[in-house]
């Protein structure tokens, strides 16, 4: 099955970048992650391979991973990527010092097995740096997960909450709802998607930067959920 992100004009409309805010927000994604000198990083779903140049230009040891084959023979061109799947990446324990993730985690139709394994490949303290569509409110109607960004998206608050579940801190937070009305004005204009008419106020662009805890901080944060969640129902 051809997915959204690869049809050639969603290309030409949105460039390497693939994602709302493009080559400026995955620059500033890499600024704000603050990642050590030389660091290995992770970019989990690369796709054609523009933030992985730009982790290899900052001098990282940056490694791409894609499940598509179109779009990973244009990232190694970039940089070192290899073929997988987010839900099940083939590294081991602690491989990383930090993490990337743009336009990811909509794509999955659960967002445990992905979280899992990232919070596995990378150390302790490692950094995830997320860029990804939400809906403004936790009661968005999906209408099915059918491959595109919007059918994926979760509130800002599930997405908290799968983040500190599955062992990460939250630190930081930015919604950039006009990169998202941009974008979508121009792939409306480009014939590639007809205008969401019901979801256009429903959704924005948003940044996280995320901490990887111990065990400990881990254990701690489920049971804030699982509390806050018991208090709720």
């Amino acid at each position: 099955m051809t997915l959204p992100y690869e049809h050639p004009k969603w290309r030409e409309v949105m460039g390497e970048a693939l994602h709302p805010g493009g080559e400026a927000l995955s620059r500033r994604l890499i600024r704000l992650c603050d990642f050590p000198p030389g660091a290995r990083i992770l970019d989990a779903g690369c796709g054609m391979g523009a933030t992985l140049g730009l982790l290899v230009e900052e001098g990282f040891d940056a490694l791409g991973l894609d499940r598509s084959d179109d779009l990973l023979s244009k990232a190694k061109q970039k940089g070192p990527a290899v073929h997988g799947d987010l839900r099940d990446m083939p590294f081991e324990d602690g491989s990383f010092d930090g993490a990337i993730c743009e336009c990811v985690l909509s794509q999955q139709k659960k967002l445990s097995p992905a979280l899992s394994e990232v919070a596995r490949v990378l150390k302790d303290g490692g950094i995830l740096g997320v860029t990804d569509i939400f809906a403004v409110n936790r009661g968005y109607d999906s209408q099915g997960r059918d491959g595109s960004c919007a059918s994926g998206a979760r509130s800002a608050l599930e997405l908290h909450e799968a983040f500190t579940i599955h062992g990460f801190e939250v630190f930081f937070f930015e919604a950039y709802p006009k990169l998202l009305r941009e974008c979508t004005a121009q792939l409306i204009w480009a014939g590639i998607i007809e205008a969401p008419i019901k979801t256009c106020c429903s959704l924005s662009y948003g940044l996280w930067l995320c901490r990887k805890l111990g065990d400990e901080g881990s254990l701690k944060g489920r049971y804030e959920i699982e509390g806050a969640e018991k208090a709720a129902g």
